[in-house]
């Protein structure tokens, strides 16, 4: 007999997608053999909820494509305890509590209950949650069958509606049950008697919800781009209605609010969210760093997953900061490397209000409180003055490295001349893999513009150069990977904040399992970029003469060059084989 523990999520309510919404956390430990009976028996305890008077109902969610799962029975319980001993961690399939009046209308089942506000059809029967839900179903109803109503009468137990139409018969009638918040519908005529006329002439304009619950899945993805201009033309010739820009533009705003909840409501919700993260996910790591005023100031979050991958990673890090285009706005810091397939693998996140030496300083501090301190470790990012002062603080020693796309974008707007030709002289310096090549290639600089190379000289050589740098940066010349992240993340960045890190929560989910497929149909010891480099070398090997010095120790003729190649040390005077950390063609032309 184990002991399950269980968190339990009540005074919440359901919204119409199956989504289990503000509600109140709290726990329970039951025997994995636990009844029926025992189960409601410990909820209602550890609740307080009095079962003589009250109904117990008990749902979890199994994944987010499936609607929740009821609790019924023993057999419920059963596969319940089943599915948790899969996953026995507190926040795994969370039991979601909600309750009724026992002396409800027995015929009221809830399965017959609807929270739904955009039905596709009503019919005698239907129950719906509150007046205001029933109230807004019907204006969907209407705007979908397009007909226009008036209310007749309304109350707080009754919903009465007629057609605007002159002695047209269509009616609709709902009232509560036992005088509770439920309606029921009682009545409900579909057909209507009316002339066209009417419905023609009488036109009233849907309000901004209703058009807005029709259009709300257009904005579940938040990177897909969805104008009031949009709402305008699809309402006019899917439903032959003539909205304004500003009717359009309030219906997009009701969606996003429904959505994405209000940004302040969202930083309020951050400390729960963040509990239910930790516990939820085993190994993450978060932190919530809060102003004097108790305000929200900073937070930071790296996933287990990139935690583990750390140590089979090279150690350089790409740091950068962009905007957030929310209301409150911010900035989002990101930290990544390249994993062992030569893909980002994003290390940490966090937002914060501003690119400063003190947000810079904080994240670097939890950074290093997660992944550490490694030998040969440096960080590349922009030449940002406050990411420079923070890794001086937080890991002295340390080499930082800068992006050299940042530091050619910089000399095209200080240097009018020759942009050609440095363009191509300077990316073929900064990759070169050897001191005479580098110091060839400076030397033409000089000759076309000396002041670039005199800021090159302040900048420091080894900030940009692959040869010259002080520990190997090896394949990462520029800060591409944070850059990239940011592309990804352009139109999330609109979010607020708790849906803000639950997407990049559920992007790097997805990314940890397409890299876990194509990890299984992998079947080289490298990964698919380092293995095609591999092959590419070994083909340019077959070209070329080897002399044999000693057994380590071999001589490489390409033409008229001549290369030594050291095997026992991993270096050829070519440099690409340790600075690479893979074979060049030389290397590759010795093991033949």
């Amino acid at each position: 007999m184990a002991k399950i523990p269980i968190m339990l999520q009540s005074n919440g309510n359901w919204d119409s997608y199956g989504r289990f919404r503000e509600f109140e956390v709290d726990g329970i430990v039951v025997d994995d053999d636990a009844t029926y009976s025992l189960l409601i028996s410990t909820i209602a305890q550890q609740l307080r909820i009095d079962t003589s008077e009250k109904i117990i109902e008990i749902k979890y969610i199994v994944n987010e494509h499936c609607p929740p799962m009821e609790i019924r029975n023993a057999m419920g319980v059963r596969v319940y305890m089943e599915t948790k001993k899969e996953n026995k961690n507190l926040g795994s399939y969370s039991l979601c509590i909600t309750v009724r009046d026992f002396n409800m209308e027995l015929s009221i089942t809830n399965e017959n209950t609807s929270a739904d506000s955009t039905p596709s059809s009503i019919e005698v029967g239907q129950v719906y949650q509150d007046k205001e839900t029933i109230a807004t179903a019907m204006k969907h109803y209407s705007v979908m069958h397009q007909f226009q109503f008036r209310v007749k009468r309304s109350s707080a137990r009754s919903y009465w509606l007629i057609c605007v139409g002159e002695n047209c018969t269509w009616h609709f009638k709902a009232t509560s049950i036992n005088d509770f918040a439920m309606f029921k519908v009682r009545n409900l005529d579909k057909q209507h008697t009316c002339s066209l006329m009417d419905n023609t002439f009488i036109q009233r304009k849907p309000t901004a919800m209703v058009v807005g619950s029709i259009v709300i899945p257009k904005y579940f993805d938040p990177k897909i781009i969805y104008t009031p201009k949009d709402i305008q033309f699809d309402m006019l010739s899917e439903h032959d209605m003539n909205l304004t820009y500003m009717q359009a533009w309030r219906a997009k705003e009701k969606t996003l609010q429904f959505l994405r909840s209000h940004p302040a409501d969202s930083y309020n919700k951050l400390p729960s969210y963040l509990y239910i993260l930790e516990k939820t996910y085993p190994g993450f790591v978060v932190k919530l760093k809060k102003a004097d005023d108790d305000c929200f100031l900073y937070v930071f979050v790296a996933i287990y997953t990139s935690i583990s991958g750390w140590e089979y990673c090279r150690p350089v890090v790409v740091v950068d900061g962009t905007f957030l285009k929310s209301a409150y706005r911010g900035i989002i810091l990101t930290a990544s490397t390249m994993d062992t397939t030569g893909t980002i693998l994003p290390l940490a996140y966090a937002v914060v209000d501003s690119e400063n030496d003190a947000s810079w300083k904080w994240f670097f501090e939890q950074f290093k409180l997660v992944y550490g301190e490694r030998a040969n470790m440096c960080v590349i990012s922009d030449r940002n003055d406050s990411i420079l002062k923070a890794t001086s603080i937080v890991y002295p020693g340390m080499p930082h490295y800068s992006c050299m796309w940042h530091i050619w974008t910089n000399i095209r707007v200080k240097f009018k001349k020759g942009h050609l030709k440095l363009s191509e002289l300077y990316f073929a310096m900064a990759r070169s893999y050897t001191l005479d090549e580098f110091n060839e290639r400076m030397s033409k600089i000089e000759d076309i513009d000396p002041r670039v190379k005199a800021y090159l000289y302040d900048i420091g050589y080894h900030r940009w150069s692959r040869v010259l740098a002080i520990v190997n940066r090896t394949w990462t010349m520029t800060s591409n990977k944070a850059e990239s992240l940011n592309v990804i993340t352009k139109y999330a960045r609109e979010l607020p904040i708790v849906e803000l890190l639950e997407y990049m929560r559920t992007l790097l989910e997805r990314w940890t399992k397409e890299k876990l497929l194509k990890a299984k149909g992998t079947f080289t010891y490298l990964g698919y970029k380092f293995n095609k480099e591999l092959y590419d070398n070994k083909t340019l090997s077959h070209k070329l003469r080897v002399r044999a010095s000693t057994d380590y120790i071999h001589t490489v003729i390409d033409g008229v060059r001549r290369y030594i190649i050291c095997l026992e040390n991993k270096k050829c005077s070519c440099g690409q084989f340790q600075l690479d950390e893979l074979p060049c063609p030389h290397a590759l032309a010795t093991l033949r």
